[in-house]
Parts: structure tokens; C-alpha cells; sequence
């Protein structure tokens, strides 16, 4: 069960907050009764605001809705879209509100339909996005970890069931994506167990991670030079991998890529290190070319 939250954590807002496609649209459902009370659109905490409103006879909802709400013993809230403009979640808006006049509240049998079949709670959505930073002097992975930069990670397709080559690599999967293809050196790809992948706009946030079985190349040609792309293997799972290394949910702020680069290296530490850790603040990091 997930804790009731009153406000979404500040790395879910950086998620949600998308210039201008920082809109959702939302809806409070009487979960012990199973219906939908209200639907409405907007940004940063909106969805929270109509619970206090109701009580105190404020805000500016229909009154029946306020009235509705306020009764409710046990409110839900869900997220139905988001990364709208203004104008998408105003049309989604109107289109849910048409849809639960006309067939929902004739129909209302399934106890799934306050929600909707893409429907995520508040406090689902900021669980999903909530990562705590952790410094990087208390990591000490069992092996060399390369670290890679994934770009819009958080919208991906997250299903793990199939060992992606370069023949069928999917650039919509994140399992896909985070195995590869990346130019670095053959020396650097024999030496590397774990990979993980990095949302670098919540702060270097881990969201995934796997451990290495196993490579293949691919010698291209680009602007007349000859370069070597390596894409890894995995029998693993992110979330098992994610778990061992200690980076469930959370997230990298020291982690430094080279300037433009897509890589970062970070490596176990020596005995010495190890023995002097509490004089020591910083693991050591390269951007290239790690040494054993």
C-alpha cells in the first residue's frame, strides 16, 4: 500500500514540469463507493488542492463536485496524461468528462473505471519518480560500472523479455537502450560488469541497471574515420541488478560525464581506498578509458 502524500516530491515535479508540456489531467474517484467525482486538468499540485478546497467551501469546482468530495472517507487520485500542452489536456479534459456522462455513470460496474486503463495514482506516480541522491564515496560496485546517459528515459517501453542484439535493438525499449550501442574502447568493454542507465534531468536519477555477460561489435565508418560500437548482454533484471548495487531510487548528483560526452566510468575501490575511505570524499571517476 502506498502512503497518502499531499504534494508531489520535487524530483516528480521536475518530471512533470516539461516547459510547456507541463499539464495533466486528472481524476478523484470515492473509492469506497467507485465513482468518479471529478475531472479536471493542470499543473504542479493541482490535483492535491480540491480536498482542502472542499472543506473549507473554497476553490472554485462545481459546487456538487466540492460538496462530494468533502463526504469522501477515502479519496483517490489519479493521473490520467501528462506532458500536455494546455490545449491537449483541455481537449482530453472535456473528451473524459463527455465519456463518464454518456457511458460510465450508466455502466459503472467495474471498480477499475475511476482510474481509467492508462490511470496512475498521485502517490504511484510520485513513488515512481522519487529518487534520493546518493554519494557517490558510498558506492564500492564489486566491479567496473559504466554509467550511460539515456535520453528520455522516463517515457521508454520498460518490458524486459527480450535479449536485444544489434539485429532487433529497440530505441523505445530502456532495456534496449541502456545495452548498447557505445563507442568505447575494447579494452574498456572487457573489463565492464555492471551498465547502468542515467536520466541526467533529476539529477542523474539510475533508472536501470544491468549486469554484463557478454558484448558484440560493430565497425562502422562516420565522417571517414573507422569507429567501434559495443552493445552489451544481460541475463538479468534491472530491478534485482538495481537492488544489489544499492541504487533503487535513487540518484547520482556528483556523477560527472565529459563535456558532450554520453559516458562515465565508475570503478571499486582499492584496498587503500577503502582503508582511508573516511578521509577520502570521492570514489575515483574517469569519462574514458578506465584502468583495472
Amino acid at each position: 500500500m502506498v502512503a497518502k502524500i499531499k504534494k508531489f516530491s520535487d524530483s516528480t515535479l521536475s518530471v512533470l514540469n516539461n516547459g510547456e508540456r507541463r499539464f495533466y489531467v486528472y481524476c478523484l474517484t470515492d473509492l469506497k463507493k467507485d465513482k468518479i467525482l471529478y475531472i479536471g486538468k493542470g499543473c504542479d499540485n493541482r490535483i492535491f488542492e480540491h480536498e482542502q478546497a472542499a472543506r473549507s467551501q473554497d476553490g472554485d469546482i462545481d459546487v456538487p463536485a466540492r460538496k462530494a468530495i468533502a463526504k469522501c472517507k477515502k479519496l483517490g487520485r489519479y493521473i490520467i496524461s501528462y506532458h500536455l500542452t494546455e490545449i491537449e489536456a483541455q481537449a482530453a479534459e472535456t473528451a473524459l468528462i463527455h465519456f463518464v456522462k454518456s457511458v460510465v455513470d450508466k455502466k459503472f460496474k467495474n471498480k477499475s473505471a475511476g482510474c481509467g486503463a492508462g490511470g496512475i495514482s498521485a502517490e504511484e506516480l510520485d513513488n515512481r519518480f522519487k529518487f534520493k541522491p546518493c554519494p557517490l564515496d558510498g558506492l564500492n560496485p564489486d566491479g567496473l560500472v559504466l554509467a550511460v546517459k539515456i535520453q528520455d528515459a522516463l517515457d521508454l517501453d520498460t518490458d524486459e523479455e527480450l535479449d536485444y542484439r544489434f539485429d532487433n535493438q529497440d530505441d523505445a525499449n530502456l532495456k534496449s537502450r541502456t545495452l548498447g550501442n557505445w563507442v568505447i574502447g575494447k579494452d574498456a568493454a572487457s573489463k565492464v560488469k555492471y551498465i547502468i542507465g542515467i536520466h541526467t534531468g533529476l539529477q542523474n536519477a539510475v533508472i536501470s541497471a544491468y549486469e554484463v555477460d557478454g558484448f558484440e561489435m560493430f565497425e562502422e565508418t562516420k565522417n571517414g574515420r573507422k569507429q567501434t560500437r559495443y552493445r552489451f548482454h544481460t541475463a538479468s533484471s534491472s530491478k534485482k541488478v538495481l537492488s544489489k548495487l544499492g541504487l533503487q531510487q535513487k540518484c547520482l548528483p556528483d556523477l560527472k560525464f565529459g563535456s558532450g560526452g554520453e559516458k562515465a566510468y565508475i570503478r571499486p575501490k582499492t584496498e587503500t581506498e577503502q582503508e582511508n575511505i573516511q578521509t577520502t570524499p570521492s570514489p575515483k571517476i574517469t569519462t574514458e578509458n578506465p584502468k583495472s
